[in-house]
């Protein structure tokens, strides 16, 4: 047989030896873990500024092709005044670009006039927009125009330039451009945006992971160096003097050993990071050197001291104690342990002193009190079961009904509680919804509860919740002794027609989303509460419930419960709870305010009944299964197939005898969707788009994508007041939707953008 001492020094050597090898293995799983995301994390890093540059490189492509359009305008119209215009309004509404232009190729423009170029830039000092002086600026035999002319061969084609010193701007810029075409297929000149360098490649120090990394910038199909960190001076010169393969995994410069992280951008450009491997995995080497050595020393220590203390504070003590409580052991209680040193142990014995003594008086109280208190359990469970059958429990509560969907919950802070809520079905148009909070606590509260709540069911003869009210507060008053009071919600949902109407009988005030906002509290000021005073004015309020809206009710016992600090969880977190779970449905709700609540309050006893109802209007009721739309087309959301579209719209509009005018507004209001589409929903990528339409007294016609969230009803209408210079750029396309159509409405669900716009058709 071990002694105490023994078994505690083993379980201590025991403990320690495996904390040493749990720590060996967790060090050496994590240095592992360490490496990989260390690298995972610099291959992020190197990815998400490769996705910068992408981005801005494909907003610059897309501009010189769309700058195209101005070209062909300024073209056509032989006027220089259209020109600049058309070239000062492109490049303010896109700020990206540090200027750009139209360069015509010689006699190309008119046979009369050999070189003919518009150029506008942002001027450096002050930021403004203006035209460039070009009217001796040769550009025929400039690199930038001779890279972007020799390499379009076809419209919509993008050239780049080798990045340049401009020659008005003064800074250093790259070129994107694109092709000019007439109606005969020449190229007849190129549309040029212009891209500034000095903020990108300023950028590449920035993800320096390491202090001797270094960052390359380069276009090895073109041999050329954009930027390189490790040696500055070999911005612009030819790829082939680098001294190492920027397309190798890894490679040695100096005697030291790197690896390479490199992604290619959207126009052929190569962004390269090389880290010195060292550099990348010292931290985690020296601290495992560092805490191995620690932990091989403490093991030693504490080993060394924790056998001298067990034998001299615990050992010792601990067996004389143990000689006198064995006779307590086998029932003697006379027994008196004797008290031999000060500490615990000194403590110890006096506590089983005090024990036996306590013991014998307390056998006898034991056995009454168990008894009676067996008999109050039972008594509250039964008033409990009693109390929850009497409130809906059973969820879906409607499972036929898919207009609306309800949920609540109860949680008393003792056996029983004086909140309660009910919901029930007037009619088949009607829900009446109640929620109330009864004075006091425990039984008495429970009891007046269930009058409360019977009282209401009985006297619901109508869809007035005010009368209601009336006749319950009165019935309430009669022989009211004890003077409680309930404070009470009650409404009256018609469900076909979304009205809500409700009374609020000094009842915390519920709380409103519309749609896919936030909740906010919807507050009036609140009636009497009911049983306190006879013949008090009850005023109802009425809202409508449109698609998604939906109602959050409340006791005080979610605003009030408190934690050990004695803070109230309040109406502030109360609404910003709710709002991090806006979109759940409602069970989800309650579950996820419930548990906020449970976080807040700790350990803190529940001080109050705790009762919420949640009532949500369904988001498909009368939006998207409407049984109007016969026909739908999908396609790919570009403009060149923007034909189809008009194909399909004109045959389904063939045959009702409508006016041209009319089919020419509809046409012109699908063209506006559909590029909001094109543009918003998708790019830079792209994506389906579904047109649904049909056709009668009323014109309707759907779109459907599957595109980001993005709603274009939110773009503010422009100002046609001011001169068109200094407006400002987008909204017009949807302030014109808007003005053509009677009706035009957004919304976002199932992950789908959809928007809907309606025409009355006059007769």
């Amino acid at each position: 047989m071990y002694s105490i001492r023994t078994k505690i020094l083993a379980i201590t050597f025991v403990s320690l030896i495996f904390m040493g090898t749990a720590f060996v293995l967790y060090s050496m799983a994590t240095t592992k873990n360490y490496k990989r995301l260390r690298l995972e994390d610099i291959e992020k890093t190197v990815e998400l500024e490769t996705e910068k540059f992408n981005k801005e490189i494909g907003g610059i492509e897309r501009s010189a092709i769309n700058m195209v359009t101005s070209g062909l305008l300024f073209y056509q119209s032989q006027s220089r005044s259209i020109g600049e215009t058309s070239v000062l309004e492109f490049l303010r509404s896109f700020p990206a670009a540090v200027g750009g232009g139209l360069w015509f190729e010689p006699h190309a423009f008119n046979n009369e006039t050999r070189k003919v170029s518009i150029y506008a830039f942002y001027d450096r000092d002050t930021g403004e927009l203006r035209l460039g002086d070009i009217e001796n600026y040769d550009f025929y035999d400039r690199n930038w125009y001779r890279d972007i002319v020799d390499e379009i061969t076809q419209p919509y084609q993008v050239a780049w330039a080798k990045p340049f010193i401009g020659d008005i701007t003064q800074n250093l810029k790259t070129a994107a451009g694109a092709g000019i075409f007439d109606s005969e297929g020449a190229m007849i000149g190129i549309s040029v945006v212009d891209w500034g360098m000095e903020k990108a490649v300023k950028a590449l120090t920035a993800i320096r992971p390491t202090e001797n990394s270094f960052v390359v910038l380069c276009v090895p199909e073109k041999d050329y160096i954009i930027s390189a960190t490790y040696l500055p001076n070999l911005t612009g010169a030819p790829a082939k003097i680098i001294p190492w393969d920027i397309n190798a995994g890894s490679f040695t410069l100096g005697g030291v050993n790197y690896l390479n992280f490199g992604r290619r951008l959207d126009n052929g450009w190569l962004l390269s990071v090389q880290i010195p491997e060292n550099e990348i995995f010292a931290e985690v080497e020296k601290r495992n050197t560092c805490y191995s050595m620690t932990i091989i020393f403490s093991l030693v220590f504490l080993m060394a001291a924790a056998y001298f203390l067990v034998s001299k504070l615990i050992n010792t003590p601990l067996r004389r104690l143990t000689t006198d409580v064995a006779h307590l052991a086998i029932g003697n209680l006379d027994m008196h342990v004797k008290e031999t040193t000060k500490d615990e142990f000194g403590m110890l014995a006096g506590t089983f002193n005090k024990m036996t003594e306590d013991l014998k008086n307390a056998i006898e109280a034991h056995e009454r009190e168990r008894e009676e208190k067996k008999r109050i359990a039972t008594e509250l469970r039964v008033a409990a079961e009693i109390q929850s059958s009497m409130i809906p429990c059973i969820f879906p509560a409607f499972p036929t009904r898919s207009e609306f969907d309800i949920y609540a919950t109860m949680i008393p802070a003792r056996e029983v509680g004086g909140d309660f809520y009910d919901f029930y079905m007037l009619d088949r148009n009607n829900l009446a919804v109640v929620i109330a909070d009864v004075s006091g606590k425990g039984i008495p509260a429970a009891l007046f509860m269930v009058i409360t709540k019977t009282i209401i069911r009985d006297c619901t003869f109508s869809d007035s919740p005010k009368s209601v009210f009336e006749i319950v507060n009165k019935k309430l008053c009669e022989n009211n002794d004890s003077r409680m009071f309930v404070t009470a919600i009650m409404g009256i949902f018609n469900i076909p027609s979304g009205r809500f109407v409700y009374v609020n009988a000094g009842h915390t005030p519920p709380l409103l989303r519309r749609g896919d906002g936030d909740f906010n509290y919807f507050s009036t000021k609140p009636c009497i509460v009911l049983g306190f005073i006879e013949n008090p004015d009850y005023r109802e309020v009425e809202i409508m419930l449109e698609p998604g809206d939906a109602i959050y009710f409340y006791t005080d016992g979610v605003t009030e419960a408190m934690n050990a600090d004695r803070e109230l969880f309040s109406e502030k977190r109360l609404l910003a709870s709710i709002n991090r779970c806006k979109e759940f449905p409602p069970k989800d709700m309650l579950s996820s305010i419930k548990r906020d609540i449970d976080i807040f309050t700790g350990e803190t006893e529940q001080s109050d009944d705790i009762t919420m109802l949640a009532l949500e209007k369904s988001r498909h009721y009368g939006v998207l299964d409407r049984e109007a739309v016969i026909n739908e087309l999908t396609v790919v959301a570009k403009m060149e197939n923007f034909g189809k579209i008009l194909d399909f719209i004109g045959e389904e509009l063939d045959g009702y005898g409508y006016p041209p005018e009319l089919e020419d507004l509809i046409f012109e209001a699908v063209e506006e969707i559909f590029v909001n589409v094109e543009h918003y929903a998708y790019a830079p990528e792209t994506g389906e788009v579904t047109i649904g339409i049909a056709a009668g007294d009323e014109i309707l016609i759907r779109f459907v994508d599957n595109g980001r969230p993005y709603n274009p009803l939110e773009a503010q209408d422009p100002d046609l007041d001011k001169p068109l210079m200094q407006r400002e750029i987008g909204g017009l396309g949807i302030f014109l939707v808007k003005k053509l159509m009677d009706t035009v409405n957004y919304h976002r669900m199932d992950d789908k953008n959809v928007l809907i716009m309606t025409k009355k058709v006059k007769k």
